[in-house]
Order: C-alpha cells, then structure tokens, then sequence
C-alpha cells in the first residue's frame, strides 16, 4: 500500500502535484516490471514476442486488415508492422494478399494455425486478467478502472506520440 500523505502538503498546487513525483514513478515501475513478468509467464512462453502477440489479437479481433489499418491499430509505423507480420508469415501464422480492388494494398488475416495460437493466446490472457480481477475488493473494481483511466490519460497528455 502507498502512503499518499505526501500529497497532503500546503494549498499551492504545483507544490501538490511535484511532492507525489517519487510515489507515482515507483508505483509505475511496479506496474512496468510486473507487466513484463506477465509477458515473460503468458506470452513468452508460447513462443511469440508481446509485439506479435497483439498483432494475432488484433487480427482476430477485426478479421482481415491492410497493413495500414494494422499499423494504425498497433501505433505503429508500416515498416515495422511488415517486419513483423513478415516473420508472422514465415511461420504460417498470417496470410497477406493483394487488394482486388488496389494491387497496392496488402492485406494481412489470420491463417488457421494463426486463428488458434490467437484464441491460446487470448484466453491465457483473459485468465490472467480474471486472476487480477478476483483479487480486487469488489466495491473498488470501478475505483480502480477510473484511477487507470486517469493515469492512461496523464501517459498520453505526457507523451503525445504515444498510443
């Protein structure tokens, strides 16, 4: 638990948010590095990395996709999603074809053995985040859910390129 008395220093604002700099950093740091244990446990471990991972789910998720609309929904710049799409490829995971419509448009969908490894990695995750969930006080899972939504908006206000 965090003690958050720091923040309970004089009436001048700035003052009220420099005093909690320390607290939020080591809690973000707790969150960083308990993600990265995640991965290592849940997705790692079945053989792709976090980047390929949400590539499957994303395609899953919404069918087909051009690799622009891929790399729009991943935030990420079109070389990099070929590169990885690419080994994606190579393993028989993804399947790219042309646009009938426009032969410059490539298109990226899941192949069987891609739709399965999605759904594997998809319900590890979903049962993960069932763990965290039942061990939150349920009076607090709206409490909790604002407060992230608050700290994903301060990470994008912080850092516009992001997300």
């Amino acid at each position: 638990m965090i003690d958050n008395q720091c923040c309970d220093i004089g009436d001048n604002a700035e003052d009220q948010y420099l005093c909690c700099v320390d607290e939020v950093g080591e809690t973000i740091k707790r969150v960083v590095r308990n993600f990265q244990l995640f991965e290592r446990d849940q997705i790692k471990v079945l053989g792709f990395t976090v980047t390929q991972c949400y590539c499957l789910l994303e395609l899953l998720k919404r069918n087909e996709q051009t690799m622009q609309e891929l790399s729009e929904h991943m935030n990420l710049n079109t070389s990099t999603m070929t590169r990885i799409v690419d080994k994606l490829v190579r393993d028989e995971y993804v399947a790219r074809h042309r646009s009938e419509n426009d032969r410059r448009v490539v298109i990226a969908s899941l192949t069987d053995k891609g739709v399965e490894a999605a759904n594997g990695l998809n319900g590890n995750i979903n049962t993960y985040y069932e763990d965290i969930t039942r061990n939150l006080p349920k009076d607090r899972i709206e409490e909790v859910l604002e407060a992230v939504s608050l700290l994903m908006d301060a990470f994008e206000k912080a850092n516009p390129n992001c997300c």
